[in-house]
């Protein structure tokens, strides 16, 4: 969680969804501010089942190296809500654990929060 230009507390994570009647998987970025922001540090950990409502959010940016204009899609999270098993019935998180998702090879290079 950081603060973005001493405005709100902000948390990036990244929302693994399956497609329907199939076995890829999207990876959706998204964004929480001020109170949803505490609440995805606090109790989002990964695999954690969630639903996010949000606005979807379009960018681009020029990629340094190689001046290329890259797009960008997120979701800036409005509501965030458990929709899997309770807290209680998970198996506990384990203490040497880091951030929440392993970012998949080469989409990190497209995000523009890195």
């Amino acid at each position: 969680m950081e603060n973005e230009k001493g405005l709100h507390k902000i948390a990036k994570f990244v929302l693994a969804v399956r497609r329907n009647y199939s076995d890829e998987v999207s990876f959706i970025p998204v964004k929480a501010f001020a109170k949803k922001a505490e609440f995805a540090r606090d109790y989002l950990i990964q695999g954690t089942k969630v639903m996010v409502e949000g606005e979807i959010v379009t960018g681009n940016y020029e990629d340094k190296d190689t001046g290329k204009k890259i797009y960008t899609t997120e979701v800036y999270a409005n509501r965030i809500e458990f929709a899997g098993a309770k807290m209680v019935d998970r198996p506990p998180f384990p203490e040497d654990a880091e951030g929440f998702l392993e970012i998949p090879e080469g989409m990190e290079e497209e995000m523009p929060f890195r």
